[in-house]
């Protein structure tokens, strides 16, 4: 395996294993139910990203896009584990409503859990769907 396929798979199993950890402290959150999916974000996140790392050899990128758009993969799925997570721990359910139950936090810990799940599913939607287009055009 190449270093990019490698870094994918290493970066998945690693939040796979965080993501078992969340589940473990899941009630200890103030949001159990926050926690629960920042536990099931981070288990999929990682499996998906193992995954990935995978099928990375068939997608035939070139070198610099293959840098740019795994690091924009991994990066972004932590980033919205990290997200949820902080939302469970601050009981910030504003962006997430359907599990965050009408919890509300301080106005700068709503934003800051807004930033990084709007921000990283926007950066993670946009580069899966750049491999997936790129993949089907060099097929």
């Amino acid at each position: 395996m190449a270093s990019v396929e490698i870094a994918l798979c290493k970066a998945g199993f690693a939040l796979f294993v965080v993501g078992l950890l969340i589940g473990a402290a899941i009630p200890g959150f103030n949001s159990p139910r926050l926690g629960l999916s920042a536990h099931l974000t981070a288990v999929q996140g990682g499996i998906a990203l193992i995954a990935i790392g995978l099928l990375w050899p068939h997608f035939n990128l070139g070198p610099l896009t293959s840098t740019v758009l795994s690091f924009a993969l991994w990066v972004s799925t932590w980033l919205l584990s990290l997200g949820i997570a902080l939302a469970a721990v601050f009981g910030a359910g504003k962006v997430l409503p359907i599990a965050g139950d009408g919890l509300r936090a301080s106005a700068k810990r709503e934003r800051t859990v807004a930033m990084l799940v709007v921000g990283s599913s926007a950066i993670l939607t946009l580069s899966s769907i750049a491999v997936f287009t790129l993949w089907i055009a060099g097929s």
